[in-house]
């Protein structure tokens, strides 16, 4: 499967998912690329804005609906443009039911081998944004998160902190 993609994750709802994988889809469009939009879930909402940023009709990858062949076949037919953006659902882990990984973000991450970007709430915390990041990198033997994105940091002197913090992690930053 030679589709160019990137799936955008939340840790939990509310962190910004929706407004950043617009942005990034409008980034990319302003660059040349044709962007195919996806939403994981059953979700009507968040794909009538990818549709309408893209001006292509996103399609929801639901695995408890579809099933993992079904998504793994609705993606591949429906990805034609250059590059296609997958927006998650709910906190990355969080699948059907609460208690599983199923239909989870990840799941679908893993089903479709997309690389993934976590993004973080970076609000009211310093420190702790590292060791959020590092436990969603390593919860999962295959947690396929390749990079994150910290929204809503609330000043430069924070930024510093959290900056550091990751840096001391491991984490390659870049602006």
């Amino acid at each position: 499967m030679k589709v160019p993609r990137i799936t955008l994750a939340g840790a939990t709802s509310g962190v910004g998912k929706t407004s950043i994988t617009c942005a990034i889809i409008y980034a990319l469009q302003k660059k040349g690329f044709s962007v195919q939009p996806f939403k994981v879930g059953p979700d009507y909402i968040d794909p009538s804005y990818l549709s309408s940023i893209s001006k292509h009709e996103a399609f929801n990858l639901d695995v408890w609906l579809m099933g993992e062949n079904q998504v793994l076949e609705s993606f591949v037919s429906n990805s034609k443009s250059d590059v296609s953006v997958i927006e998650g659902v709910m906190g990355y882990y969080d699948g059907f039911g609460g208690d599983s990984n199923y239909a989870s973000t990840q799941h679908v991450a893993s089903i479709i081998k997309s690389p993934v970007i976590l993004i973080l709430d970076a609000s009211k915390t310093a420190r702790s944004i590292a060791a959020t990041a590092l436990g969603f990198q390593k919860f999962h033997r295959n947690s396929r998160i390749s990079g994150i994105i910290l929204n809503k940091i609330g000043s430069k002197n924070m930024k510093f902190y959290v900056d550091k913090h990751l840096k001391k992690q491991n984490f390659q930053l870049s602006e």
